[in-house]
This record gives C-alpha cells, structure tokens and sequence, in this order.
C-alpha cells in the first residue's frame, strides 16, 4: 500500500463513499517507478487496442521521463492476488508556475475492469498526490463523457464542472467531448483576482460557474459591450510558419509581418485538434486578425477542434475571440498567474469545434446545466 502522506495537503479531497459492486481489496497501490514504463505504456496499448492518440504516453522513455521530472505523479495498480502483476496506473502532472495539477485519469486493463473498488482506488492515489504537493492550488481533468460514472467519481471527490469541450478528442477512433472538472484549495480563492470584466456573452457562463463557488460571490463584476471589429484579414500580411515535433504534434506559429505581433497553438495530429493556444498581441485588433486567419488556415487543414484560453480581465481580447469564430465553452476560476500582479486571473475557455452538438454523451446533473448554458446540443 502506500505510504503514510504528508499531513498537510494543499487541495483537501473528501472521502469517497464505495458505491462499487464489489470491494477493492484485490488491488494494491504503489508509487510507480521507471522500472515500470513498459508495463505502464503496455496498459495505454491494451486499454485503446492500439488507437491512443497521445503518443507519448505509449513511450517508455517519455514516461521515464515524466516519472524521474518530480512534476508527475504516478501510480501503479498491482493485483494483490497476482504478486508483481501490474493491472492499472493513475497520473496527474503539475504545473508549478500556475500552481496547478492536470489529471490524466485512471486506467485499468480489460481483464480487471468491472472488479469493483475503482472509484475507491483513484481517490487513495489522489488523496497522496495532493498530501505530498503543498503548492497545488487545484486539481483538474478533462473526464470522458462516453459514461456518467468518470464524472461521477470525479464529482465524489469533489470536483466541479467548468467547462464542455465539445468533441476535442478521438479515443477508440471516435470523437469525444470531454468535461473540463476541478477542485479548490482554500488557497486558491485567497489569492484570485476578484476584479472580472467580461462582455456580455460570457455573462451566463461566468453565472453559472459563480454559483458553484461560493468564493465568487462577492467578486466585482463588470460587464464590459462587446467591440466588434473587423474580421477580415490580407493574406499577404500574416507569416505562417509550422515545425513538425514528436509523437505526431505539429507548432504553428501565425505572425503578423507589420507588427510582429504572433500567436502559437499545437495540433495534434492523430485527432486532429488544436491547443495550448499563446497570444503575444499587444492588441485586440491584431489579435482578432491573427485569430480568424489561425482558424481558417487550420480548418483547411482539416482540424476539427481548436481551443484557446482569455483572461476574464481582458473584454476587448475576449470580443477578439468571439469576432474570430470561437465560442464559449468554460469558465475556468483562479487559473492563471499574472506575474505583474501576482494574483491568479480566471480564464474563459474559447473554442471551434467541427461539430458543437454533443450527440450521446452522458452527463451528470450538473454537466448537463452546464450544457444548457453553453448553448449544446443533442443532434446528430
């Protein structure tokens, strides 16, 4: 089992009440070393047959890495019937500049899924991560909605919904739209900016999320018309340049030739979508011209999701978004640090998406309030 934590633990997580159908004791957890990065890439193969779309995780040496980092925490899952028989893992890597943890779920292997106990499993190992990172503020996922129950034990050790990332990601060849979900650290609150300027679009969504967290109730809230502004863009005047990286990624740089201004997103290519959008604008307008030109380029490219992150501080950059072709897709509180201020600023989840409709994904009460809110539908 594992060992005793660290008692003071950043992000307090509630015990989960073990609503499996059979007990957890054929399983045995342990911190996972890099004599295990084949058993664990093996269990990527095995769950996905062979159609994982982040490839780096099904190389040993990436996850030697990873695991040697001290930014990642991994757990390995053994049959306690079974002595060194390794049928599951569990991760979460930290951010340490944002003070935040990203989960990469849970992962059991086909001969031991439906043994019961796997809700009780993933809250121990996030009970010791989070024990053992005093400086994580929140924790977050993006959980898969092909079922309620990730959701559900993501919502029993309390994690909230933010966000509908509407058919980001391709597990088992098909597209998926997984739930943005976090949990908070009292900490987190005590240093979030409260001052919040959104235009009135966001409006709704920011309500919702407000509602959630009882700390957001008394931010100062400023709704902000929205500038609308020219769309269009000369061809001539933007600079694309695209460096091929490992595991199938792809950087994209759009840079405006006149300004110099820029912004930068990967594309995964095995499922087509775009992320970890980086704006380096000094304006809105360039920024609008770059975002719209980014968007067109990738989608005759044939990508199907992009998604970028815009502080809830900046109203005339979020118009800039919305002006572009994206939409609103999460309220992500306390998420970014501002190196000026030394707050953390909320960010508004923008994305486009091939297809926003959701079809058959499965929800949580709450999940499917949120869907409502973002304007998601049911076709096909």
């Amino acid at each position: 089992m594992l060992a005793q934590a660290n008692s003071s633990a950043a992000v307090s997580l509630p015990a989960i009440a073990n609503t499996e159908p059979a007990p957890r004791d054929w399983a045995v957890v342990r911190h996972a070393t890099p004599s295990d990065v084949r058993a664990l890439a093996n269990i990527y193969h095995e769950v996905y047959r062979g159609t994982y779309t982040y490839h780096e995780y099904l190389d040993p040496d990436y996850l030697a890495h990873d695991i040697e980092s001290g930014l990642a925490g991994w757990y390995a899952v053994e049959d306690g019937t079974a002595p060194g028989e390794i049928a599951g893992c569990v991760s979460a890597k930290v951010d340490p500049i944002h003070q935040r943890a990203y989960s990469r779920g849970m992962m059991l292997r086909p001969a031991w899924q439906g043994r019961g106990g796997a809700s009780h499993v993933f809250g121990e190992c996030f009970q010791d991560f989070m024990a053992n990172r005093p400086g994580i503020r929140l924790l977050y996922s993006e959980t898969r909605a092909t079922s309620i129950k990730p959701q559900a034990t993501c919502e029993a050790i309390g994690l909230h919904p933010l966000g509908i990332l509407p058919n980001k990601d391709v597990f088992f060849e098909a597209r998926e739209s997984p739930v943005l979900m976090a949990v908070y650290s009292s900490a987190a609150w005590a240093t979030r900016e409260t001052s919040v300027k959104i235009v009135p679009e966001l409006e709704p969504l920011y309500r919702f999320c407000a509602d959630l967290h009882r700390a957001m109730r008394k931010d100062a809230v400023e709704i902000v018309a929205h500038d609308a502004g020219q769309v269009g863009h000369p061809a001539a005047a933007i600079d694309i340049q695209a460096t091929k990286q490992k595991y199938g990624y792809t950087h994209y740089a759009f840079t405006c030739q006149k300004t110099g201004e820029s912004i930068e997103l990967g594309v995964n290519v095995q499922c087509m979508n775009a992320e970890g959008l980086d704006i380096h604008c000094s304006r809105p307008a360039t920024a609008r011209v770059l975002l719209s030109s980014a968007l067109e380029y990738l989608r005759a490219k044939g990508v199907q999701y992009v998604e970028g992150y815009c502080p809830a501080t900046k109203p005339g950059l979020q118009s800039a978004f919305l002006d572009a072709g994206f939409r609103p897709l999460g309220y992500a509180p306390a998420w970014n640090l501002d190196r000026r201020t030394g707050r953390f600023v909320d960010q508004v989840v923008l994305g486009w998406s091939k297809r926003f409709a959701i079809g058959a994904t499965a929800l949580t009460k709450a999940s499917e309030r949120l869907a409502g809110v973002l304007g998601l539908d049911r076709d096909a």
